[in-house]
């Protein structure tokens, strides 16, 4: 944590929020996993007037899964409209988390030191003299601010980045080409995700990450979660959403208010008479409160999508 890093506010962005999802705001090593191009977890369902792709990403990725596989290309290129959790347009506004700086530090007089337990905050001062920082710089901060900064940190970072990211990927290719994007929800909605939680299950989520960041078994079960992705395997997904449910309102507030707010706003496109590829993590996407069992359960037929039938 250099001195330029020093002065800037941590930035709460949507990459950050959704990488956090797929374990991990860092970086691993990895070599690309799986074997064919019948892989990708991509999903359509087809109305009277149009098709709704669904598409689950991965937020980080290495230069290696790229070029993309054939369903990938098939789903862009025959929709006319991508939809994110956020719109990148507002995510990528200068001001988008200027406006929002009460959200996610501390207003009261209230510091770190002091809504932190003795043992998560001795932890949090430790890793941020290792990482060459000065605990005092991020005292007006809330827990949850630092949780979603280092969890997922990784001493043997390399490989995988942010910017190439399934969403970034396809933000750029949707702006170069003109096409229409869209939010299923605001800044503000996902920081409340976090925002909401009792300091209590904010105090815990950082002190777990904190106990392992940085280690091999977390860099194991990262990478672990990018192979599940990339062999489309939901099985390995839903194996990341049960651990959400240690803390049952964080699980009921990440994954499953979100997934069914995002219900009815796919029923909507549905209604339209062009073609909608939806983007969100992979994570939503499994398990018996995600995307598709809600899906499944409103009596919309949802076909996998692959590269030999897509």
């Amino acid at each position: 944590m250099n001195s330029t890093h020093q002065q800037q506010k941590p930035r709460i962005s949507c990459l950050l929020i959704l990488i956090l999802i797929l374990m991990g705001t860092g970086t691993v090593q990895g070599q690309v996993v799986g074997d064919g191009y019948n892989n990708s977890l991509i999903y359509k369902i087809q109305s009277d007037t149009n098709t709704v792709y669904i598409l689950g990403s991965i937020h980080v990725l290495a230069e290696e899964y790229y070029p993309l596989t054939r369903s990938f290309s098939y789903a862009y290129y025959n929709s006319q409209k991508v939809i994110f959790e956020i719109d990148p347009e507002i995510l990528f506004s200068p001001d988008s988390f200027t406006k929002l700086e009460k959200q996610y530090t501390f207003q009261n007089g209230n510091t770190l030191k002091r809504a932190l337990s003795p043992k998560t905050y001795s932890l949090l001062k430790q890793k941020v003299e290792a990482l060459g920082g000065d605990i005092q710089k991020v005292e007006k901060y809330k827990p949850w601010v630092l949780y979603l900064t280092l969890s997922g940190k990784f001493d043997s970072s390399k490989d995988f980045r942010p910017e190439l990211g399934i969403e970034n990927h396809f933000y750029r290719m949707a702006k170069d080409a003109g096409k229409p994007t869209g939010g299923l929800e605001t800044v503000q909605d996902q920081l409340d995700v976090f925002d909401t939680l009792p300091l209590k299950i904010q105090d815990a989520l950082l002190q777990e990450s904190l106990a392992i960041t940085g280690s091999k078994e977390r860099e194991k079960a990262f990478l672990h979660m990018v192979k599940a992705w990339h062999q489309g395997r939901l099985d390995g997904l839903e194996q990341l959403v049960e651990t959400f449910k240690t803390y049952p309102l964080f699980y009921k507030k990440l994954l499953v208010q979100r997934n069914r707010n995002w219900i009815p706003q796919i029923e909507s496109f549905l209604k339209e008479d062009k073609n909608v590829l939806v983007i969100v993590g992979a994570a939503h996407l499994a398990g018996e409160d995600g995307l598709i069992a809600l899906l499944k359960q409103k009596g919309l037929q949802i076909e996998r999508v692959s590269y030999a039938i897509p």
